[in-house]
């Protein structure tokens, strides 16, 4: 997901906050005991959102409590766990699409800070080996997906559509995994609107330095960029929201509302105001 899926903090009530934080404190916590001490800097508010939207929609059954922060131990911090493996399975998440989007830049790259990434490449590798023995089905779904994509951005003529098609596809997987039918199928609808959001946000995000570097966008070909990013984004949005009617969080509601209806949004305009050369707040 790569930094999009993140709260609008403004909007956000103290409580709501400070529970969001716990989570991403918590996750951190988790990813050190799965994957070793330097994995934590991999960790983003994606991943914490993973871990909301899952508690959330299975209502599963929380604890909160006070902890230090691994890295300043003089910081309290809070310490939300769950009765469930959310927070090893999006750690695990979490590992694998860092291999995979290294494995990215180093196509993109160019030839200094291809070096550069060749010299991490074999700490991401074991990072990425220790997952597959962990969560096997989830790196096989996580590797289809990004061969998908790979083979896709091979053709000349492809529609927008169907170039944000093995991304969203990828999500569906990853939400819908491990959960019963009904849960099932709700979470493969609203995980394939979210990876067409992020998706789209990303090439948006990268459409200066992809045109720089020849590197494949879904965009390149557009005549006026902001408007079809901002159409594409915002009708992917709109069909995310449609599918939130139909899904019931028991648990952390306000928080997952505030990332979808407010954080989304906020994330195109910062990426406008950017692509604009404007200073984004």
């Amino acid at each position: 997901m790569f930094g999009y899926v993140t709260a609008y903090k403004p909007e956000l009530k103290i409580k709501d906050y400070e529970a969001y934080k716990g989570v991403y404190c918590t996750l951190c916590k988790e990813m050190g005991k799965e994957y070793g001490l330097l994995s934590r800097f991999l960790l983003s508010y994606d991943g914490a959102f993973y871990v909301l939207y899952k508690m959330g929609i299975r209502d599963a059954k929380t604890k909160a409590e006070q902890s230090r922060c691994t890295f300043n131990p003089c910081k309290k911090c809070l310490k939300i766990s769950c009765d469930n493996d959310i927070y090893k399975t999006a750690s695990a998440i979490t590992v694998i699409l860092a291999y995979f989007k290294l494995k990215d830049n180093l196509n993109d790259s160019n030839i200094f800070k291809r070096l550069f990434l060749y010299l991490l490449l074999p700490y991401f590798a074991i990072l990425k080996n220790k997952a597959i023995k962990k969560h096997p089905e989830v790196y096989k779904a996580i590797e289809k997906g990004m061969q998908e994509q790979f083979e896709m951005e091979k053709e000349t003529e492809i529609s927008l559509d169907k170039s944000a098609d093995p991304s969203a596809k990828m999500l569906a997987w990853l939400f819908s995994f491990d959960e019963d039918e009904e849960l099932a199928e709700k979470s493969r609808k609203f995980g394939y609107q979210l990876g067409r959001v992020v998706y789209f946000l990303d090439a948006f995000d990268d459409y200066k330095d992809d045109l720089k570097s020849g590197s494949f966008n879904p965009f390149k070909n557009s005549q006026n960029i902001e408007e079809d990013a901002k159409i594409s984004i915002r009708l992917s949005v709109g069909e995310l929201t449609t599918v939130m009617q139909n899904v019931t969080f028991n648990k952390f509601s306000p928080i997952i509302d505030n990332i979808i209806y407010d954080g989304l949004n906020y994330q195109l305009e910062r990426i406008i105001q950017e692509h604009r050369g404007e200073k984004s707040d």
